[in-house]
């Protein structure tokens, strides 16, 4: 009997990693293409255009982004930075370089024992869109200026991984929290914050006694 090893198939066999390279693909409610800008599964060197300088508490580890507070106690905090405020006592981390129309995966997680007034806070835009979690399970979408939307059967809970699909334009979003999908439409849907030199930008914050965990991000720029 004769086997036959195409070109292709010798390839696969030789490197079979090839595939595990091709980008992911498309898929939008919203959009009907995409160009991929940014895929990270955390397994190489720290991307400072996205996450900003690589510092102590922002660190790759097993395949995850891991995001921790600068310092443990306010005394050092102020011994190292000659000031008493923004202290570092929280993780926070930035994903910069949001397109203005995009589509975006990303598995995350809060690490934290218990819900703290405010966090943890994940804004889609700096102080823009809130996506945060609610006690007993589920997440709450607060517009900025705007209403906020009470999502319970997400089941989202602190601890645990997120599965997030965010899609978005000016004045529409839709946001898929673990495959509960939801579309809002308003005139406050805007990730545009006029004061924020920086964005626009995603924005991360944990509060005290936690840390942030970053599995994979896909980022597509939308027409």
């Amino acid at each position: 009997m004769k086997y036959t090893v195409t070109a292709v198939a010798l390839f696969s066999i030789l490197c079979p990693s090839a595939h595990a390279a091709d980008p992911p693909a498309f898929k939008s409610q919203l959009f009907q293409k995409g160009t991929l800008v940014y895929s990270d599964n955390f397994d190489g060197e720290f991307n400072r255009e996205r996450w900003g300088a690589p510092t102590k508490d922002k660190q790759i580890k097993d395949g995850k982004l891991i995001v921790t507070a600068k310092f443990e106690s306010k005394e050092e905090a102020m011994k190292a930075l000659k000031r008493d405020h923004h202290l570092g006592l929280e993780p926070v981390v930035h994903l910069n370089r949001i397109p203005e129309q995009f589509v975006c995966h990303l598995r995350y997680k809060f690490e934290k024992p218990e819900l703290t007034p405010g966090r943890p806070s994940f804004q889609i835009g700096h102080h823009m869109i809130g996506l945060g979690y609610i006690e007993g399970g589920g997440h709450r979408i607060k517009l900025p200026d705007g209403p906020s939307f009470t999502e319970s059967d997400s089941d989202m809970k602190l601890g645990e991984w997120i599965d997030l699909v965010i899609e978005y334009r000016k004045g529409k979003i839709t946001i898929g929290v673990n495959g509960y999908s939801k579309t809002y439409m308003h005139e406050a849907v805007t990730i545009i914050n006029e004061k924020d030199k920086l964005g626009p930008r995603f924005t991360f914050k944990g509060g005290p006694n936690s840390r942030i965990v970053f599995d994979s991000v896909r980022l597509w720029k939308c027409d």
